[in-house]
C-alpha cells in the first residue's frame, strides 16, 4: 500500500487542475449546477466531514469537490479495491481519495488496513480540513436512503477523542438531486444542511463505542434523511413511485405559484410528493393501492407503447410537427458539422462504460471519460489543424466552430430524440393506441389534486 499520510497537505498543481476541471464539470457537462444554503458550509480551516446520499458514482464527488469557492482541497473516502494496483493508487492518491475496505470486495487482510484509514482521516479532522464521505458505503440504485455503515461514526469519534474532545468537529449533511442521472448538460442541484455537533455521544463513546456509533449514526441519517426524497418505505413500490415523483412535481409546484422550471424547487417538493403518498397507505390504504395498480399499469402500457411519460397528453398537430421537420432539415448541416468534428471526444465516452453493468456507473465513465476526452482532443486538433494551414488564425478560429458546433449538435440530438417522439405519439394517437394510456394518466393526475 502507497504512503497515504498527509494526504490532504494543499497541493498547488491539483489546485491548478481543479480551476479548469471546475467550468468543464459545471458549465459543460451540466447545463446548471446549483447550491442551496451555501451559507451553511464551515469556513475553510474548521474541521468538519460531509455526508452525502450516493446516487451516481464518481459525479457526486465531482458536484461536492467542485461546489467549494474558497480553493479547499477535502479528503474523499471511496472503496479500498480501486486501490489494488500501484499505478492507480498514486493517481487516486493525487486526487486526494482515501480507501476503506470492504469485506465483501477483498479480504479479511484488507479489512485490516481500514485502521491506518480510520487515523489518517482522524488526522485530517484534527489539522482543520475537511473530509468527504458516504455514510451508505454504496451507492443506491434510486431515490432512497440507504442503512449507515460504522465506518464514518468511527473517524468522527477518533478525531474528537485525538483532541481530548475540544476539536469543535461538525458534520455537514448534503443532498445531491439530479434531474437525470445518465445523460450530460442536464441539471443538478446540492442542498447544504446545517452542520451539527455530536457531544452529547462523548460520554457514552468513553464507556461503549459501539452505543456512541450507533446515536451519531442516527442523528446523521436523519439529518440527511430530512433532506432527501427518500422512497425507502415503499421499496416495493419503488418504479411506481418513481415515476409519480416525476409526474407530479411540476403541477404541484405550479399550484404553489412556484416556478416549475426551477430546478432547486424539486427536491422539496418531492420530499412532500413522497410524504403524501406515505400518508396515504397509512390512512387511505384502498386509494393507495388503486394508485399503485393504476401507475403499474400505466408503466406497462408505456413500455408496449414504447412511449415516455411526458409525451402522453400534449396537444400535437401535423401542421406543428412539420413545421419543425422543416426547422430540423434547414439546420442539419450544422448538425452533421458539429457531429463530425465533436464524434470522437464525445462518444469515446460511451465506449469505455460498455460493459458496466451497474447503470448508475455509467454516468461517472461518461462525465469523466468526456473530460479526458475533450481536454486531449481539442489541443491535438488545433496542433493538426495549425501544421496543415500553416496558420495558427485559421486553427484557433476552426477550434472555437468545433467547440460552439457541439452545443448545436448535442441539442440538435436531444430535441430530435424528442421531435421523433412526437411523431412516433401522434401517429399512435391517430390509430387509437394511445386512449389507454391517456386514461390511465389523467387518473394518476387526479389523485394529485
Amino acid at each position: 500500500m502507497i504512503d497515504l499520510t498527509h494526504i490532504d497537505d494543499f497541493s498547488h498543481s491539483y489546485n491548478f487542475f481543479n480551476l479548469y476541471l471546475k467550468q468543464f464539470h459545471n458549465w459543460f457537462y451540466y447545463k446548471r449546477v446549483y447550491v442551496v444554503g451555501r451559507k451553511n458550509i464551515p469556513e475553510k480551516g474548521k474541521p468538519v466531514i460531509i455526508i452525502a446520499n450516493h446516487q451516481n458514482g464518481a459525479n457526486d464527488a465531482l458536484n461536492i469537490l467542485y461546489m467549494f469557492n474558497d480553493h479547499r482541497q477535502p479528503v474523499f473516502i471511496a472503496r479500498g479495491d480501486i486501490f489494488k494496483k500501484d499505478a492507480v493508487a498514486k493517481i487516486l492518491r493525487y486526487l486526494k481519495i482515501l480507501p476503506t475496505f470492504r469485506t465483501r470486495d477483498g479480504g479479511i487482510n484488507d479489512v485490516k488496513y481500514n485502521m491506518t484509514s480510520f487515523d489518517i482521516a482522524s488526522d485530517i479532522l484534527t489539522r482543520g480540513n475537511t473530509l468527504v464521505i458516504y455514510p451508505e458505503a454504496q451507492h443506491q440504485q434510486g431515490h432512497y436512503l440507504g442503512t449507515f455503515k460504522k465506518g464514518f461514526p468511527r473517524i468522527a469519534f477518533a478525531a474528537e477523542e485525538k483532541a481530548d474532545f475540544k476539536l469543535g468537529l461538525q458534520i455537514l449533511p448534503i443532498n445531491i438531486h439530479y434531474l437525470d442521472y445518465f445523460n450530460a448538460r442536464t441539471k443538478v442541484s446540492l442542498t447544504v444542511g446545517e452542520p451539527f455537533g455530536f457531544d452529547e455521544f462523548f460520554e457514552t463513546f468513553k464507556t461503549d463505542p459501539n452505543i456512541a456509533y450507533q446515536q451519531l449514526n442516527a442523528k446523521a441519517r436523519a439529518q440527511l434523511k430530512a433532506l432527501t426524497p427518500d422512497i425507502e418505505l415503499h421499496q416495493e413500490y419503488l418504479k411506481e413511485i418513481e415515476l409519480l415523483r416525476t409526474m407530479w412535481v411540476k403541477p404541484c409546484l405550479a399550484k404553489k405559484g412556484l416556478n416549475p422550471n426551477y430546478f432547486p424547487y424539486h427536491r422539496a417538493e418531492e420530499i412532500t410528493i413522497i410524504d403524501r403518498i406515505t400518508k396515504m397507505k397509512t390512512e387511505e390504504p384502498d386509494r393507495f393501492e388503486y394508485l399503485m395498480l393504476i401507475t403499474r399499469q400505466y408503466i406497462e402500457e408505456l413500455e408496449q407503447l414504447n412511449l415516455r411519460d411526458w409525451v402522453v397528453g400534449q396537444e400535437i398537430s401535423l401542421s406543428q410537427l412539420l413545421g419543425k421537420t422543416l426547422i430540423y432539415l434547414i439546420l442539419l448541416p450544422l448538425f452533421l458539422f458539429g457531429l463530425i468534428n465533436n464524434a470522437i471526444p464525445f462518444y469515446f465516452p460511451a465506449y469505455l462504460r460498455r460493459n458496466i453493468k451497474d447503470r448508475h456507473l455509467h454516468a461517472s465513465f461518461h462525465c469523466v471519460g468526456s473530460i479526458v476526452s475533450f481536454t486531449l482532443y481539442y489541443p491535438i486538433m488545433f496542433a493538426i489543424l495549425w501544421i496543415v494551414s500553416k496558420s495558427v488564425l485559421f486553427a484557433l478560429a476552426y477550434i472555437v466552430a468545433m467547440f460552439a458546433s457541439f452545443f448545436i449538435f448535442f441539442e440538435y440530438k436531444r430535441g430530435w430524440l424528442k421531435f421523433s417522439a412526437r411523431w412516433r405519439y401522434y401517429f399512435k394517437q391517430l390509430i387509437g393506441m394511445t386512449s389507454v394510456a391517456e386514461e390511465y394518466k389523467s387518473e394518476i393526475m387526479k389523485q394529485c389534486e
